[in-house]
């Protein structure tokens, strides 16, 4: 019962228990829903002839890749925000990975990976009602995704119910090593607690010492960890300002984007520190459009110092936009912005992880991976998730999670590793043993029993405006 009435508002029950079972087919399409909708204050959608807060279910998970998977496939799951948000490369990333893995098991007779994707962007309720098709209807053994620790926070409950994993590719909040759950939540990406202290190594030791560093921090889980991280880093950091607003993850965007703007406004009211240190995730292209002109005035002026939510196609895109006179006020913007993020292993003697760019850069023309910070963790995430289901031989939930755990030793000079050559080795010796590391494009993941990875690399990254792309420099 609690399943199927998930998404309801609470108004929206109250009506229907004033009405008791009378009033069991509200709608037969959206528009039927435009009353209850002003009545309630949100948008309202028709489902299952039920007027529901976030999409109809029939419209969330509509693709499946590849499109002509059979019936016997293994179903995984991809939660993934496109329209919004900025999964487009991640989702490639996890395509092409699927497209490599599913050679390997149709040579080797097994059933091939279907990939059962869900786009999230229309409401903040699709992200748990998508995580419940695919475990309910869809019967996933394991959830690609999603991006972002405050969407792995609106899914977790259900995802201990479940019992089905997740492995995120970018959800780094320190607080998801917290949840009561070993081997449901994966994640290819370092917890933030590693990458705070690298982030706060960026920030000037003169701009310290002169109580000149500020912080503006989204108020979520993500945004609140990092700037935790930070501060645990080094004691003598004392921000100010010190100001938080609120982004779109099971927020009304309008509230949202109003936050944002209050808050900017109050940081233009401040005098401007040496370093503002400015954690964002969805919000940072308008978040460094709403910081244009702030601290210019300064010698030298404000930089901005940013975390790997901010290193995405969004905010290259900003250099386009506008007149010319808006274009060359971004581009004195951008040009003072730096940021840390997870790295990749570009130093790997393999080459892993520049088979990976070239092979991504064939499969879809026009597409940089490396213009998103995430792309190779996702390519990997896949390949994690995929060398578990082929390990498994009987697959279920349970073991898909009992063999991703054993790739769980950092130091382990034995290793499995990602692309389609090795694909069929790694899922054999990962059937065979535990205490393995998986040798990906990021570097070498393992898991600690709850699923976090266990160490990981970091780099340093700049604006290139003329170039309208990302310079990395690995550091940790």
């Amino acid at each position: 019962m609690t399943k199927n009435l998930v998404g309801l508002s609470l108004s929206a029950l109250a009506l229907l228990g004033s009405a008791g079972c009378k009033d069991l087919s509200e709608c037969a399409v959206d528009a039927d829903c435009q009353d209850r909708s002003a009545a309630v204050g949100q948008t309202l959608f028709c489902s299952e002839n039920m007027c529901v807060v976030g999409s109809p279910r029939g419209s969330l998970c509509t693709e499946i890749y590849p499109a002509n998977a059979p019936s016997t496939a293994t179903v995984v799951g991809v939660l993934v925000n496109t329209v919004t948000g900025s999964d487009l490369l991640r989702l490639q990333s996890v395509k092409m990975a699927a497209d490599e893995m599913n050679m390997g098991l149709s040579s080797a007779g097994k059933p091939p990976i279907a990939l059962h994707i869900c786009e999230t962007s229309a409401t903040g309720a699709d992200m748990l009602k998508s995580y419940q098709v695919l475990v309910n209807e869809r019967n996933a053994m394991a959830v690609l995704g999603p991006s972002g620790s405050g969407n792995v926070a609106l899914i977790s409950a259900e995802v201990i119910q479940a019992g089905v994993p997740i492995m995120s590719w970018s959800a780094s909040s320190r607080t998801i090593s917290d949840l009561p759950a070993s081997g449901l939540f994966f994640r290819t990406v370092p917890s933030d607690l590693l990458q705070g202290p690298v982030l706060a190594k960026q920030i000037a030791p003169a701009a310290i010492a002169a109580g000149s560093v500020g912080m503006f921090v989204v108020d979520d889980s993500y945004g609140q960890g990092m700037r935790q991280a930070v501060l645990g880093a080094n004691s003598a950091i004392l921000p100010k300002p010190s100001l938080i607003y609120k982004e779109g993850v099971g927020t009304d965007e309008a509230m949202a984007l109003k936050s944002l703007s209050d808050t900017l406004g109050v940081l233009k009211g401040q005098a401007a520190p040496q370093v503002l240190v400015t954690i964002s995730n969805l919000f940072s292209d308008k978040v460094l459009s709403g910081l244009v002109g702030y601290g210019m005035a300064t010698t030298p002026p404000t930089q901005i110092l940013m975390s790997d939510g901010a290193k995405s196609t969004r905010v290259l895109d900003l250099l386009s936009q506008g007149t010319p006179a808006e274009q060359t006020a971004m581009k004195a913007n951008l040009g003072r912005v730096a940021g840390t993020a997870p790295g990749v292993d570009k130093g790997n003697a393999n080459g892993i992880y520049n088979g990976f760019v070239s092979a991504f850069s064939a499969r879809w023309m026009g597409s940089d991976p490396r213009s998103s910070a995430f792309s190779a963790y996702a390519y990997d995430a896949a390949y994690a998730v995929g060398i578990a289901i082929c390990a498994a031989g009987e697959v279920t939930p349970a073991r898909v999670s009992e063999f991703l755990l054993h790739m769980n030793n950092f130091q382990s000079a034995d290793k499995v590793t990602v692309g389609a050559p090795s694909f069929l080795n790694a899922c054999n010796r990962v059937a065979a043993s535990a205490g393995l590391a998986l040798q990906g494009a990021t570097g070498v993941v393992s898991f600690t029993p709850h699923g976090d990875r266990e160490q990981g690399l970091y780099e340093k990254w700049t604006i290139d405006t003329a170039n309208k792309a990302f310079v990395s420099t690995n550091v940790n």
